[in-house]
């Protein structure tokens, strides 16, 4: 069947300021490595591993198998499944070569409605894509850098084999069984003209398929240094927010078990360390309810690392917003803390 010219985030969304606050995180981010072979130019790698510590004291690692093991039996102390556990982080998940073990031991111990992945797929290889999709993987989306080989040392400073990087994502797809392969592309990763041949290329070749807007996602980066937003990275006009919707549902983990309430590379607040203690105890702990509480009643610039994050006017859906409903939410989580 041909693919489906669709954004390749969640399309059924719940409106969140109905439901909040949470009993259990709609969405768990778990960094398998923050370790990239790419410097894309709108990303934070391009500034290399010295500047990257500097900015935003960013280490590059990879998460040990007692680390994950500790994060998929503290999943399961919430009362109900996550709707995603994403395989993904600020980095290249396929870095770390137990990523297919990772896969299948969440995959068995049932802790989420779906498991995706996000990757550059630079490193996906036939072998691979058997490991992964044997091991249950629900969703692999894959970003793409360019259309030839030229594009990709342009955009982000790698040589890769176009034609051997194209085999494998068909080989994979002609294997996938119940994977979903969804391919997005930026606007700044095209030349003039290449739409349509993005999307004739992939037509028969992935489940969905999307042109997503360059956004200055990361503090310091030049590419996208003096962007003004005014739409999100799907192309739709935004009214700008004050608070940042992550928060309130998500929960994103660095592979040295540091928790962060959102995927950001700034780490707006750490709300404890899975070796320390449980996910379950920090999404009610108070370090994360005096979080929504500033984000509620300041809004997210009031924290210095959110200010210089565009998260909630890039990621955050329309159903996600908050601010229209942020008293009403901040007497819910005062009543739930009683």
């Amino acid at each position: 069947m041909p693919s489906e010219i669709k954004p390749v985030c969640g399309l059924e969304r719940t409106k969140l300021a109905e439901v909040v606050p949470l009993s259990t995180p709609y969405s768990v981010l778990i960094f398998p490595t923050t370790f990239c072979n790419f410097k894309c130019i709108y990303c934070a790698h391009s500034l290399g591993t010295e500047e990257m510590k500097k900015r935003y004291n960013f280490s590059k690692e990879n998460m040990d198998m007692e680390t994950y093991q500790k994060i998929i039996e503290q999943l399961k102390q919430f009362p109900e499944k996550i709707k995603m556990l994403s395989l993904t982080g600020q980095g290249e998940p396929f870095f770390n070569k137990n990523i297919g073990q990772m896969i299948r031991i969440a995959k068995e111990s049932n802790v989420a409605e779906r498991i995706e992945i996000i990757s550059n797929a630079s490193l996906l290889t036939k072998e691979l894509a058997d490991e992964i999709i044997d091991a249950g993987l629900d969703t692999l989306r894959i970003s793409l850098q360019g259309l030839s080989s030229q594009k990709y040392k342009e955009i982000c400073g790698t040589d890769i084999n176009f034609d051997e990087f194209m085999n494998n994502i068909k080989y994979l797809y002609s294997k996938k069984q119940s994977t979903n392969l969804f391919v997005k592309i930026l606007d700044a990763a095209l030349d003039k003209g290449d739409d349509e041949k993005f999307y004739k290329l992939f037509s028969d070749y992935s489940d969905r398929m999307y042109i997503e807007k360059m956004l200055p996602v990361y503090d310091g980066v030049k590419a996208t240094d003096k962007m003004d937003i005014k739409y999100d990275r799907y192309g739709r006009e935004i009214e700008k927010r004050n608070v940042c919707p992550l928060a309130f549902f998500m929960l994103g983990i660095f592979p040295d078990g540091d928790v962060e309430p959102c995927d950001t590379i700034y780490k707006p607040v750490v709300i404890g360390n899975v070796n320390h203690e449980s996910l379950f105890e920090m999404w009610n702990g108070k370090i994360l309810s005096d979080f929504w509480k500033m984000q509620l009643t300041e809004g997210y610039k009031h924290n210095p690392k959110c200010a210089v994050c565009c998260a909630p006017n890039d990621v955050a859906h329309p159903e996600d917003v908050l601010d229209h409903d942020s008293q009403k939410i901040l007497e819910l989580i005062e009543r739930k803390n009683k």
